[in-house]
């Protein structure tokens, strides 16, 4: 298990000292048993009263918020907590699949295609090396041989 999760379960043990008992007792024992043998021994933390004042980690946060709306909130709230939580995951699919759409669309890619070899045709034609016309050396002989031809 990766060491941040077991720091959070620690984190998340301390919380469990702090509880009133009747929360507590909210919450089954086999979860909190498994969250005693997960966490980290040799992780120290410095958890007090009043929590919202404790730096915790992401982690600790989120297990948190897993276990209040699991075990801790009234049935009507844990619908609405449900709900919410299914609507971010559909606009972060949705998002994620216009982000995607946008990314590795056929139309663009052919488009893409087309204004690069635009470019290189632009390129080409403004590199274009200009010919310098020299002589052969049969075409030299030639030439000198009808001056010669032509001064008598």
């Amino acid at each position: 298990m990766k060491q941040e999760y077991m720091e959070a379960f620690t984190e998340v043990n301390e919380i469990f000292k702090l509880m009133p008992q009747e929360l507590l007792e909210k919450i089954p024992t086999k979860f909190r048993q498994i969250i005693q043998e997960e966490m980290d021994i040799k992780y120290i933390t410095d958890i007090k009263e009043p929590i919202e004042e404790c730096e915790l980690k992401d982690e600790t946060i989120i297990i948190l918020g897993l276990i209040y709306r699991d075990f801790l909130c009234t049935p009507e709230e844990r619908k609405i907590l449900q709900e919410q939580d299914t609507k971010q995951l559909q606009d972060m699919q949705k998002k994620l699949e216009i982000e995607m759409k946008e990314k590795y669309n056929p139309d663009n890619i052919f488009k893409n295609r087309q204004e690069t070899k635009k470019e290189i045709t632009k390129n080409s034609e403004e590199k274009s090396l200009t010919v310098i016309s020299e002589e052969k050396w049969y075409q030299k002989i030639f030439n000198i041989i009808k001056r010669i031809f032509k001064k008598d």
